[in-house]
């Protein structure tokens, strides 16, 4: 994910509690300004030859299926999946990567 892409997505399923977003992600969300988005459908929207980055959060009882439907619907996005059990610790890796200006986990 070293190329900038025209669109950066936060994608926060609705599966997840409004932490995961309010708390996990504020200071990410602050660094950075994705769009967020909490429905893959919503990704039709966009325009369908811009490049697209998604970094998708997710925990692990879903994140394989979940991965699998946003492929299918952005087949050509390039994923950052953030996979974890508790926001406490994705709070800890967005907080970090918000820290050090890198919003895909290396440096661009």
């Amino acid at each position: 994910m070293h190329k900038k892409t025209a669109y950066h997505i936060l994608y926060v399923p609705s599966e997840l509690s409004a932490e995961w977003l309010l708390v996990a992600a504020r200071r990410y969300w602050q660094a950075f300004r994705p769009i967020v988005l909490s429905a893959p459908d919503l990704l039709a929207l966009l325009p369908a030859r811009a490049e697209l980055s998604i970094t998708l959060i997710a925990r692990r009882d879903f994140a394989a299926a979940l991965l699998e439907d946003v492929r299918k619907r952005a087949p050509r996005a390039r994923l950052d999946p953030l996979v974890y059990d508790s926001y406490h610790e994705l709070q800890m890796t967005l907080d970090g990567r918000a820290a050090l200006r890198q919003p895909f986990g290396v440096p661009e």
